[in-house]
């Protein structure tokens, strides 16, 4: 008996030596398995971060879409405008240059209608054209704009000599 008392005190402390081992172990395993849950509680949050992100990423990307649809509706709408403009642009060439037109051939009539009267009433034949353009009245005579010019040029002279 003593042999199986001995036997069972070695058997015991075995057992609690293994109890101790399997205790450290269990030890090592719940702190492993802590860390194990904070990480799966730390990727949670990241996970929902990111789906928090990634919806945010899906608003902002529809509102630029929604921007890029304003800024195409608004660039074409720039363009008809543009293109209505050049129209009117053409339009008003083309009015300015009937009008100018116009108004020189208005103009041309007036001196027509001045030389037929100067034909009529003084007796001036316009037809001969012995008009002369580099001639000018002056000084009641008719006379070449160079001697009007030289005249000139000796009056001022004179005018500041005499000051």
């Amino acid at each position: 008996m003593k042999t199986e008392l001995a036997e069972a005190h070695e058997k015991i402390k075995s057992l609690t030596l293994q109890v101790e081992e399997m205790n450290v172990l269990n030890a090592q395993r719940e702190s492993k398995k802590e860390n194990l849950k904070s990480k799966i509680t730390e990727l949670n949050s990241e996970r929902l971060k990111s789906d928090e992100e990634r919806k945010q990423l899906q608003i902002d990307n529809n509102q630029l879409k929604e921007k890029m649809l304003e800024l195409s509706n608004g660039k074409e709408i720039d363009n008809n405008t543009i293109k209505l403009m050049e129209k009117e642009i053409g339009q008003l060439k083309t009015s300015v240059a009937e009008v100018e037109s116009f108004v020189i051939e208005q103009h041309k009539l007036g001196f027509d209608k001045a030389l037929q009267q100067a034909k009529y009433f003084y007796k001036i034949p316009i037809d001969e054209r012995n008009f002369d353009m580099k001639k000018d009245f002056y000084k009641g005579e008719l006379v070449t704009i160079n001697e009007i010019l030289e005249e000139e040029d000796d009056d001022a002279t004179n005018i500041n000599i005499m000051n």
